[in-house]
């Protein structure tokens, strides 16, 4: 998820000893421009999905005035460490302030207890401007939907401010060592790059939140106020083809760009770039007179930062009292309010507080470290919401109750990265989705009481995509992941070393269920002698088990048995302990089941636990929900009661 640099105002400067770039009304349209395409991309995710490029636009720019006023007030023997904090929190905890203290209230009255306890996290993540390095560690396949994260968008706030404490320092380092400023910023902004590239393909979700990857960009915004500030002559020479360029790149990305691409990585370059060339074009290009410059663009301008933070909280509100994306109408009426609390934000609080002096800092910063324990309270359950009776509390437990990878270490077997657990001489190899993950609570609690009595186990995993070489199952979020573990499980799966394999998979879901996330429609027959051939050719050389699916539907997700709302209250209301299996996954069960056996393989059947005479447990005797979700068994109930799998791990 993308955020915007919070919103400056240059045209009345307050007094200060640092040196401030001249005001330009075109850098105030350009974060507009930025603010906008987030917006957009936040409200209507399909009419404008590469908007998320605005974030990358308000890098540069603040890379840009950070460093020209760095840069010059160094340079003229001003610069403070006190006043440049000073100003940067007048200008930025004021409006945070604000939208953390009204998503805590509105959290409070419609969240459960589960839902305000990470929404305590993210509020002091934000208050400690440590959003990023908080999502990235929550970021995987069981993460909560985007949209039920009231303050996500605070990912780039983070990585700003921590850009903020970083880059002051090292200048005045530079400063003092004499060393060449434009020099040190290039080395840097290609470091990272660097970073960027390498971390994307391996791990995009890093590349996304780290840092690392993410400085380069406001080091080019940096680069331009070193080039600004000394060589402005040749920056401008074409000024409009520059700034028409520029805009051009900006727009090839909204256009080309979507959730799905490999993001930062080398796409960054286009909004990077296009930034670039319309600062460096200069205030008077057509362009930046005309369409930046405007009226209405510039005022969009100075409340971009109080726009950011309020419409986010407002969508994602919406969206979590709904249970799913409310009507574009509401959207929009959202937008619209979210344009008038950015307003009522910025001009009745923000320049008042600016004006403000060393005391109104101080009790910002206090307020600000307040608000910060008020959300380790809230995290530590000190603080609870409106809906907090015990039953609903057992029914949330279950939805977070999910292990994997638990203490399997993080290692390489034969080359590939793995998970894995040292035990005995042979290997067993798991291989699957997340319906293989969910049964390593099990398998980890048999080695920690016995380890020497059991195999090594390797688990080579990756959620959502069909364990079977060949699968044309596709998976539209993660196609390059998946045709890589299916490489890798089908080489590895034929190694010697490997004593016994176990496959796993969501086969309900792969051959009974249309997920928008599976792209295009499959050969059934076709998949299934792919199953057949790929345990044929397995059970020739070792033991082979195939596990069939685990019963699913929405009868088992937790969340159904609640009654009411949250608008209103809610209750734990009756449900049956008792399902009957569905006849299609009943048949399917039956067809794989058969197929699996013949090619040479041990049939593991987790419904013939959970459905004796084919109808199927929905709770433990203690009332306990057995499922996480609709789809996958609950950790503590696997450690207890899944001991169908222990025979993977008896020979």
């Amino acid at each position: 998820m993308h955020s915007a640099q919070p919103g400056w105002s240059l045209e009345q400067p307050e007094p200060s000893p640092l040196v401030h770039p001249r005001y330009r009304p075109d850098i105030d349209g350009l974060r507009a421009l930025g603010v906008l395409l987030v917006v957009l991309f936040h409200a209507f995710p399909k009419a404008l999905p590469g908007g998320f490029v605005g974030v990358d636009i308000f890098f540069v720019v603040s890379g840009y005035l950070i460093s020209t006023i760095i840069f010059g007030s160094l340079e003229n023997g001003t610069f403070s460490f006190r006043e440049f904090y000073a100003r940067r929190i007048r200008r930025i905890f004021p409006a945070l302030l604000i939208v953390l203290t009204a998503g805590w209230a509105a959290g409070w009255y419609l969240l459960f207890v589960d839902e305000l306890q990470q929404l305590g996290t993210h509020i002091a993540a934000g208050a400690g401007f440590v959003s990023n390095f908080v999502l990235w560690g929550e970021a995987g396949y069981f993460d909560s939907d985007a949209y039920t994260k009231p303050f996500l968008h605070l990912w780039s706030l983070g990585i700003e401010e921590q850009f903020y404490i970083v880059w002051p320092l090292l200048l005045a380092l530079v400063w003092r060592r004499r060393a060449h400023f434009l020099k040190i910023t290039i080395v840097i902004a290609i470091a990272s790059f660097a970073a960027n590239i390498l971390t994307t393909g391996a791990d995009p979700v890093a590349a996304f939140y780290s840092p690392w990857s993410r400085f380069w960009e406001l080091m080019t915004g940096g680069i331009l106020a070193y080039l600004a500030l000394h060589r402005r002559g040749p920056l401008a020479r074409a000024g409009n083809w520059q700034s028409a360029a520029g805009l051009s790149l900006i727009l090839v990305a909204v256009a080309l760009l979507s959730r799905k691409s490999a993001f930062p990585g080398w796409w960054a370059l286009l909004p990077t770039l296009g930034t670039f060339l319309i600062i460096s074009a200069g205030p008077q290009a057509w362009l930046n007179r005309t369409f930046l410059s405007s009226r209405g663009m510039v005022w969009v301008g100075l409340i971009s930062y109080p726009l950011y933070l309020w419409h986010w909280l407002l969508l994602s509100f919406a969206w979590i009292a709904r249970g799913r994306m409310p009507p574009s109408s509401t959207r929009a009426a959202l937008v619209a309010l979210s344009f008038l609390l950015a307003y009522l934000t910025y001009f009745y609080i923000e320049r008042r507080v600016r004006a403000g002096r060393e005391r109104i800092t101080l009790v910002l910063a206090g307020l600000m470290a307040a608000l910060f324990a008020f959300g380790i309270a809230t995290q530590a359950e000190l603080l609870r919401p409106r809906n907090d009776s015990r039953s609903i509390g057992l029914m949330l437990e279950a939805i977070h109750d999910w292990e994997y990878p638990s203490s399997l270490e993080k290692t390489t077997f034969q080359g590939t990265p793995v998970r894995s657990k040292k035990a005995g001489e042979k290997t067993v190899l798991y291989v699957g989705d997340s319906h293989l993950e969910q049964y390593a609570a099990r398998i980890v609690s048999l080695l920690e009481r016995g380890s020497t009595s059991y195999p090594s186990v390797v688990f080579l995993t990756s959620p959502g995509c069909s364990p079977i070489p060949g699968s044309a199952q596709v998976n539209s979020y993660h196609v390059e992941r998946c045709a890589t573990f299916r490489q890798d499980l089908a080489r590895l799966a034929v190694d010697p070393e490997v004593d016994a394999v176990v496959v796993a998979g969501a086969w309900n879901l792969y051959f009974l269920e249309s997920r928008t996330h599976y792209a295009g429609s499959i050969d059934v027959e076709s998949e299934i002698a792919g199953i057949d051939a790929f345990l044929r050719t397995l059970a020739r050389h070792k033991k082979v088990y195939f596990v069939l699916d685990n019963p699913s539907g929405q009868q088992f997700e937790p969340r159904n048995f609640f009654a009411g709302s949250r608008l209103s209250a809610l209750t734990v209301k009756p449900f049956q302990e008792q399902v009957a299996l569905a006849e299609d996954q009943a048949a399917l069960r039956a067809r794989l089941a058969q197929v699996a056996a013949t090619a040479g393989a041990v049939v593991i059947d987790p419904a013939a636990h959970l459905c004796p005479g084919g109808h199927c447990r929905v709770v433990t005797d203690a009332g306990k929900p057995i499922y996480k979700d609709d789809n996958h068994y609950r950790a503590s109930y696997v450690r207890a009661h899944v001991d169908f799998m222990d025979v993977t791990l008896a020979e």
